[in-house]
C-alpha cells in the first residue's frame, strides 16, 4: 500500500514539473506578435449575438463593438445572419442599416466555414470590408485553423476559437493536449486573437499572457455577475468581452 502511495506521489510531482515547464516554455516563446485591430483599455465590452437590424441599432447605442453570427450561402454568394441556423437577413443589409457603420467594430462568428466555401467566402468578405470601409474594424472567428488561415492570408483579421476544456475530468491532460496543439497552430499561422468561453480565462492567463484574447460570458447576466466581468477587464491580455447585458456598465 505504501509503495502504491509513493508511486502516486511521484507521478503527481512529475506531472506538476512538466506542467510548469510547459507553462514557462510557451509564454517565453517568440511568436510573431499578433496585431490587435482595436484598443479599448477602458471599454472592452461588446454586445453578444447581434443578428437583427433592431438588435444592432440598439446595441451600438451602448457598445463600440458587436458580435454577429453568419452562415455563407453559396446560392446567393453572401452571408446570412443566424446563430443555430441561417435566418433571412443578409449581412450587407445589416451593415446598410447601421449609421456610420465604419465607426464601429464587428466580431464575425463564421458558423459554416468549410473547404467547399472558404475561397468564395474570403472573396466576399474582402468585398464587404472594402464596401463598408471596415479594414481594421472587422474580425472573423472560427475553430478550423487551416481554413481560417485563408482569411489571414487575405489580410483579414482573424480570431481562432478554442474549446472549453476547463470542466474536463482530467484537466491536466486536456490542457496539455490543447496547448500542444496551440503551439503548432500559432507558430504556423499567428492569428490575431484567441477566443474562448470565459471559463478559459485561467488557461489564457497561464499560457497566453502575451496573446490577444477574446471571451464570451454566456450565463453571466445578473447584477452579482458584473463584478466578475469587471475583473476580466483588468487583465491586459483580455481585449474583448462579449456580454448579454443591454447596457454597457463599464461606461
Amino acid at each position: 500500500m505504501q509503495t502504491k502511495t509513493k508511486i502516486l506521489i511521484f507521478i503527481s510531482i512529475i506531472t506538476f514539473l512538466i506542467s510548469c515547464e510547459k507553462d514557462n516554455t510557451f509564454n517565453n516563446r517568440k511568436f510573431d506578435p499578433p496585431t490587435a485591430l482595436y484598443e479599448f483599455p477602458n471599454d472592452k465590452l461588446w454586445k453578444h449575438r447581434v443578428n437583427t437590424i433592431d438588435a444592432a441599432k440598439t446595441a451600438l447605442k451602448e457598445f463600440n463593438g458587436i458580435e454577429i453570427d453568419v452562415f455563407f450561402i453559396d446560392g446567393i454568394n453572401g452571408f446570412i445572419t443566424g446563430h443555430d441556423a441561417p435566418g433571412d437577413l443578409n449581412l450587407e443589409t445589416l451593415f446598410d442599416s447601421i449609421s456610420d457603420c465604419s465607426s464601429h467594430y464587428y466580431w464575425i462568428d463564421f458558423k459554416n466555414l468549410s473547404a467547399s466555401n472558404v475561397i468564395a467566402a474570403v472573396e466576399k468578405m474582402k468585398q464587404i470590408i472594402n464596401k463598408y470601409n471596415l479594414l481594421n474594424k472587422l474580425i472573423v472567428e472560427n475553430g478550423n485553423a487551416d481554413l481560417l488561415a485563408y482569411f489571414k492570408l487575405a489580410n483579414i483579421f482573424t480570431s481562432y476559437w478554442i474549446p472549453d476544456v476547463s470542466g474536463d475530468l482530467i484537466d491536466y491532460f486536456a490542457e496539455k493536449k490543447l496547448i500542444d496543439e496551440l503551439e503548432i497552430t500559432l507558430s504556423k499561422y499567428q492569428f490575431n486573437a484567441i477566443s474562448a468561453h470565459y471559463n478559459m480565462v485561467s488557461f489564457m492567463e497561464k499560457y497566453l499572457k502575451k496573446y490577444n484574447c477574446h471571451i464570451w460570458t454566456n450565463g453571466l447576466i445578473g447584477e452579482q455577475d458584473k463584478q466578475k466581468i469587471l475583473n476580466f477587464t483588468s487583465k491586459s491580455n483580455i481585449k474583448v468581452i462579449l456580454v448579454d447585458y443591454e447596457s454597457n456598465f463599464t461606461k
